[in-house]
């Protein structure tokens, strides 16, 4: 489905895992939320570090140091792409001041350093596929990417494990992109929670398929 060149293969490292904790003790409050910050190394270019979603305030140092293990300062990385805009997933955007930002269309004013562009699709960096998955938000993008093999998704919150396993979805569209993501994926990095793969894989598939709009 998707077609990478011999010379775009990524390596694939997750800087942080993904939270998303309710307070006990209070009703409906978010005691700490995270979004999975995700780096991907081209194997035979030296331009091309990429991060993938950067996080909520407060794990800056946590980031910082996830990347001297990999060899790179935040200076290095070229692009910063967010699957949406909600805070957890780009507060930390202003630590890559070097990189080219990709971002879902949205309300928020766009600087110089935003690609701007019509559709998730049109978006030409190796490596690396782009797609459209709404639902979400209207303007949620997902990343696919090959490495050792597989084919990843790096889903942002287009896949929520809640939802797809209780068989409700807020949307048709949120129904859609789970299904393509499904489809394309030998493994998944969700936005919360680990990654996805194997057996966990084709139970979510088998799942999917029962999804209905609440």
């Amino acid at each position: 489905m998707y077609n990478f060149g011999k010379g775009d293969k990524m390596k694939i490292t997750i800087l942080k895992q993904g939270i998303h904790k309710w307070n006990k003790n209070k009703s409906n409050i978010l005691d700490e939320i995270c979004s999975t910050i995700t780096l991907l190394k081209a194997e035979n270019s030296k331009e091309k570090n990429i991060i993938i979603d950067t996080g909520n305030l407060g794990y800056e140092d946590e980031i910082t140091k996830a990347l001297k293990k990999e060899n790179l300062n935040p200076e290095d990385i070229d692009y910063v792409i967010n699957t949406h805009s909600h805070q957890d997933h780009c507060s930390n955007n202003y630590l890559f001041r070097n990189a080219k930002r990709i971002i879902g269309k949205s309300i928020w004013l766009q600087d110089k350093s935003h690609i701007q562009y019509n559709s998730a699709e049109d978006i030409n960096i190796p490596g690396i596929k782009l797609i459209s998955t709404p639902g979400h938000k209207p303007s949620h993008i997902s990343v696919i990417a090959e490495s050792d093999k597989n084919t990843y998704v790096i889903a942002g919150d287009a896949i929520n494990l809640q939802a797809i396993n209780s068989g409700k979805a807020p949307n048709q569209d949120y129904i859609d992109s789970t299904k393509k993501i499904l489809n394309t994926a030998d493994i998944i990095i969700p936005g919360h929670g680990p990654v996805i793969k194997d057996k966990k894989l084709e139970e979510l598939k088998k799942a999917a398929d029962q999804l209905e709009v609440k």
